[in-house]
């Protein structure tokens, strides 16, 4: 048998062996390390196969290849096991440490603040609310670490543990930094804008990563990263409700669009090529 190519995502490689199967093409599919490999039998069809796959990585969300799915479509047939898209095991598993440092820290100031005041944990981490404080250049990102309530650090961890390891995991720790020191600036910096110091919270970087990690599974799927359609309509649903003013005053919108913002332009740079190619 010929290797053909090693997917992330159990979907995309489900969509691809069952497609194949409607051109009566076998392929074989292996789990192989939280991947699927896929494995042509005939070699004799290797041309054929490898420019459906092409095809395939171009536009892998194409109503042909669902359509595929519902016509040959098993899971059982063709040996790919799907895994939770959310499990306390699989989490740790596609972790890497700067994901788990985030969540630490954030951890650890939301400790800090239930012992001593928020008034007091600002007083050190805000964005700077006067001229003296401009060389604490910390303040710069250390607001998107400070969160207000349970809910709030729970929802926001939760959403970066979920994106973070897998941009981590697939584009390695200096990307993943990279996306943190970029958006947590440029979201914090436009949130200040509107509210001054008085702000906090992780979702402008989840959001800057719900854009990047979108557009880089739909653009670019072979890197083996993406998030669910429905994850970013809600997304931007949520911004134009908070424009709108569903969500109420206290939600920092600006960040979030902003954060929004720079992920997809980070992810167009750095897809640029794969689309050049493409186009």
């Amino acid at each position: 048998m010929i290797h053909i190519i090693t997917l992330s995502n159990p979907q995309a490689a489900d969509l691809f062996v069952n497609y194949m199967a409607t051109k009566g093409v076998r392929i074989h599919a292996k789990n192989e390390n939280q991947q699927i490999s896929l494995w042509l039998e005939d070699q004799h069809q290797l041309d054929m196969v490898e420019k459906e796959l092409n095809t395939f990585l171009r536009e892998p969300f194409h109503p042909r290849y669902q359509a595929a799915s519902w016509q040959t479509g098993d899971p059982k047939n063709t040996g790919i096991k799907y895994r939770p898209a959310i499990s306390i095991k699989n989490m740790v598993q596609r972790s890497g440490p700067l994901t788990v440092l985030v969540v630490i820290l954030c951890a650890l100031i939301f400790i800090w603040q239930q012992v001593v005041g928020d008034y007091d944990v600002m007083l050190h981490l805000a964005w700077p609310y006067k001229e003296s404080l401009n060389f604490e250049v910390w303040r710069y990102i250390t607001p998107a670490f400070v969160h207000f309530s349970l809910m709030h650090i729970a929802f926001n961890l939760a959403m970066w543990w979920y994106l973070a390891s897998q941009t981590e995991q697939r584009l390695g720790t200096g990307k993943l930094f990279v996306i943190l020191l970029v958006s947590a600036l440029f979201s914090n910096w436009a949130q200040s804008l509107f509210t001054n110091s008085n702000f906090g919270g992780l979702s402008g970087v989840v959001y800057a990563l719900i854009g990047y990690v979108g557009l880089t599974g739909m653009r670019n799927p072979e890197k083996g990263i993406g998030a669910p359609t429905g994850l970013l309509v809600f997304s931007i649903l949520w911004i134009v409700a908070g424009y709108m003013g569903v969500l109420g005053d206290s939600i920092g919108n600006t960040a979030h669009f902003a954060g929004f913002l720079i992920g997809l332009l980070m992810a167009l740079w750095d897809n640029r090529h794969q689309l050049s190619r493409r186009s």
